[in-house]
């Protein structure tokens, strides 16, 4: 059996690519920590720190600062509603009526784990100070025992990145009677 002579400049290179790797994936993980509010678990950026009080139908709502446009807010029990789609409905028609200028820029099925079906809805609005925000509500919904659970996030701009995490982290855990 021949045996092969690794350069040791190949072997220290290798290493430090992995090192790399490794230290570039745990530095966005620890940019994140999980939350589970009710039946749902999501990722939140951790620097969004600050609780923020919250309405019915959301539980639990954190921002970057107690002043800051950025905030996240979690419904970990929604409603009764059997699809995505009826949930993400109640919220467009609250926000037709509530939100100053408000405007869907895009609506989408998404894939949320433990869910029958998931919802996206970016959104923008205008604040006070005549300011344009972005938003964007995830719904899932489960079927046939009824239920859903909900993610608000609303930013200066939108921001794909923050939208990515939500959905591979978030997760419906449905009470099945």
């Amino acid at each position: 059996m021949r045996h092969v002579r690794v350069p040791r400049w190949c072997v220290a290179a290798f290493a430090i690519v992995l090192i790399c790797l490794y230290g570039c994936s745990n530095r966005e993980e620890s940019n994140y920590v999980s939350e589970q509010v009710g039946k749902v678990v999501v990722d939140r950026p951790r620097a969004w720190t600050s609780e923020i009080p919250v309405e019915r139908p959301w539980s639990k709502g954190y921002r970057r600062a107690p002043e800051s446009v950025e905030q996240i807010q979690v419904s970990g029990d929604f409603g009764e509603f059997s699809t995505a789609s009826q949930a993400m409905g109640t919220l467009i028609g609250q926000a037709q009526v509530g939100l100053q200028k408000f405007q869907v820029v895009q609506s989408r099925d998404v894939t949320i784990k433990g869910a029958t079906t998931g919802r996206a809805t970016r959104y923008t609005i205008t604040d006070n100070a005549g300011s344009q925000l972005s938003g964007e509500w995830f719904v899932a919904a489960h079927w046939p025992y009824p239920q859903s659970v909900a993610v608000s996030i609303l930013t200066p701009q939108f921001d794909p990145d923050l939208e990515r995490r939500i959905l591979e982290s978030m997760e419906l855990r449905p009470v099945l009677k």
